[in-house]
């Protein structure tokens, strides 16, 4: 950072995001939405970056330093621009990359507002020094500077009023809205009947011990709210590859044990039946899927920024190509595989994952979308709790809201925790021999529920097809399918 006449600023900051601006393959607004020219320090960057905002507002995906000479040209801006030799400059610079976009637009931005608090102290001193000045006056001109800035770091006035509110809530509730079906279904209708479905804002923790089904249980849930509210769902898988979460969706909507069909593979000259029923049960799980926009990221260790960006990418084109099904969830597999931001050198990976907790919840509101977010329980769950029954042998203690691994402040800013219990788990031997259509019993924990009561939701487990539904009686409320 350099100064200047007592201001500071950072020219490389500056012509690195221009750089990284016109080098982009596909823009994202929302990396510039609360930058505007008069950010820039230096006056050949201002006009750069005017013709490259103006060229993102006009909706393209990408502007190579050829167009914005161009376009300078045309405004009769390229000599105050520093010529096209100078846009040139800035792109080269670039290619061996300074920093990242968000990470220079926001230092552009932060040295832009120190710029202005500074200007503005200058000016309130100024002011404060004439003594014929009117004193509530000079406070009130004070008061209304600083709060613009502050107004200006924030991007926009959030203050809404609650007269506005309360009128459009009693207009909902007249046509019979009382927010019931606010949510996206899941297909589990117990579950959405005490949640309310998966709503807009909202951050819902699913936790399990390794091997529990949690990646099982959120495909289903993703498949499911895809195909049932016909929204897009973006999975974004930081252990598994996207191939095998695949074929764990299509083991679960085809009910085929795919691990013993990778030992002993169907062929149709050894067994014609068995291959064509595989055959015809996978394309009928194809059909199924087809009716999912449900998209896979399974790139390793992403940090918060990198999910912030992809999800608003993820938005952007879905709104292209699919304009009637809006992005409605999304999946991170898991929570603590998130790479951790630098807070410094005392803090504690707890410290981190709370970091990365409340900027879920932040993202999920900003986006107006919700979070399922998959998250690993201690190992005191493994644990062995009180004596059953008979007084013979112990049961599986059940999870707590404790037992969140490095939970920090998980359990505060999730509106809904759900944990995966399994309460007689059997051995290897013992699955062995359970027939594919006999489940095991498990259970979908709601440690807690901000906008309702924590309840115990009764499933099964049918594990060769890593597929979850609820226990329900056929006679009264019939199986929901897999989809719809």
């Amino acid at each position: 950072m350099s100064e200047r006449s007592g201001l500071p600023y950072d020219l490389e900051a500056e012509r690195a995001l221009l750089g990284g601006l016109m080098l982009a393959y596909e823009l994202d607004p929302e990396q510039i939405r609360h930058l505007e020219p008069d950010d820039f320090f230096a006056a050949d960057n201002r006009e750069i970056f005017r013709v490259i905002a103006e060229a993102i507002e006009s909706g393209v995906d990408s502007i190579p330093s050829l167009a914005v000479v161009d376009r300078l040209r045309q405004s009769g801006a390229l000599q105050a621009a520093g010529g096209a030799e100078n846009v040139d400059r800035i792109v080269e610079e670039q290619m061996v990359p300074k920093a990242g976009i968000e990470e220079a637009a926001d230092v552009v931005r932060r040295l832009s507002q120190l710029r202005q608090l500074i200007t503005t102290a200058r000016e309130i001193i100024e002011t404060a020094q004439d003594k014929s000045v009117d004193l509530d006056n000079a406070v009130e001109r004070a008061e209304n500077a600083v709060l613009a800035i502050r107004e200006r770091r924030s991007g926009e006035n959030p203050m809404r009023s609650m007269v506005t509110i309360s009128k459009n809530l009693a207009e909902r509730m007249a046509k019979g809205d009382w927010g019931t079906d606010r949510g996206l279904r899941t297909g589990f209708e117990r579950l959405d009947h005490q949640l309310g479905g998966f709503c807009p804002g909202h951050v819902i923790i699913l936790a399990a011990r390794p091997g529990g089904g949690k990646t099982s249980l959120a495909l289903t849930m993703a498949a499911r709210s895809a195909a049932l509210n016909q929204c897009g769902v973006a999975f974004f898988s930081l252990e598994m590859p996207g191939e095998e979460l695949v074929e764990r969706l299509l083991a679960s909507l085809a009910r085929l044990n795919m691990h013993g069909l990778k030992r002993e593979p169907p062929l149709p000259n050894k067994d014609p039946e068995q291959y064509y029923r595989v055959m015809s049960q996978l394309s009928d799980a194809l059909a199924q899927l087809d009716q999912c926009t449900l998209e896979v990221d399974d790139s390793p260790g992403i940090s918060l920024a990198d999910l912030r960006q992809r999800v608003r990418r993820y938005k952007r084109n879905l709104a292209k190509e699919h304009p009637d099904r809006p992005l409605g969830l999304i999946v991170i597999d898991y929570l603590q595989l998130m790479k951790a931001p630098n807070l410094g050198s005392g803090a504690n990976r707890e410290q981190q994952v709370a970091y990365i907790s409340k900027g879920l919840k932040a993202l999920a509101k900003e986006e107006e979308l919700c979070v399922l977010a998959l998250a690993q329980l201690n190992r005191g769950v493994e644990k062995e709790g009180a004596l059953s029954d008979d007084g013979k042998t112990k049961k599986k203690r059940e999870p707590v809201l404790s037992d969140l691994r490095e939970s920090g402040s998980i359990e505060q800013d999730a509106d809904a925790v759900l944990a995966v219990h399994h309460p007689d788990d059997d051995d290897d031997e013992a699955d062995a021999n359970r027939a594919p259509g006999d489940p095991n019993n498990a259970v979908l924990l709601l440690l807690k529920n901000r906008h309702g009561p924590r309840k115990r939701i009764k499933m099964n487990f049918f594990r060769p097809w890593t597929l979850f539904t609820e226990q329900v009686d056929p006679e009264t409320s019939p199986e929901a399918p897999v989809v719809h």
